[in-house]
């Protein structure tokens, strides 16, 4: 499988794929969907890219005019794999091996932009995914989170997140959410 940059800087490039480590890169058609629908919003803003895989959400991102990104993943191929793709495309970002709830419990930056493509759970049931609640204080007041998921699960979601788009195609279903004014 070979994964292409489709827009910006670096569009183009193809990333490399881990090859032990199963991954699910994200399709270009929802990639070229999700960075349509941002436009150019993106540009100059901090991003991070949970179970990153091949680092192709977040390359994309630094591609079209994002600002920073930090790449996490806990797979070593992975992190080498993005590493690489990092070079290849002439771009650069922080790229941590590290699970990613442990991160998200202590890292304390906020983003812009999170994009998080867990391994999928392939069950018709509810699934209460933790990742919701650990994104919500890493995620700037104005920003947005972009989670990708097996279609047919059905997701939890608390009244902190409103879906302001969805996109599908296959088997992946992509919620784009901003999170419900905080009062303070």
């Amino acid at each position: 499988m070979s994964i292409r940059i489709t827009g910006g800087i670096a569009k183009g490039i193809i990333l490399k794929v881990p090859k032990k480590t199963p991954v699910r890169p994200a399709l270009s058609k929802i990639r070229a969907a999700i960075f349509s629908s941002l436009g150019n919003w993106i540009e100059g803003k901090k991003v991070v890219d949970l179970f990153a895989g091949s680092g192709s959400l977040g390359i994309e991102a630094l591609s079209r005019g994002a600002l920073s990104c930090t790449f996490i993943d806990k797979s070593k191929e992975c992190i080498e794999c993005i590493k690489i793709n990092l070079k290849k495309a002439h771009l650069e970002g922080v790229v941590i091996l590290e699970d990613v709830y442990k991160f998200l419990k202590l890292d304390e930056a906020q983003y812009d932009l999170i994009f998080a493509s867990p391994p999928y759970f392939k069950e018709s049931k509810p699934l209460d995914d933790p990742l919701f609640s650990l994104v919500y204080p890493r995620l700037n007041p104005d920003g947005i989170f972009i989670y990708e998921f097996f279609s047919k699960n059905i997701i939890q979601l608390s009244d902190s997140w409103t879906i302001i788009r969805e996109k599908s195609a296959g088997e992946t279903k992509v919620w784009i959410l901003k999170p419900v004014s905080r009062s303070g």
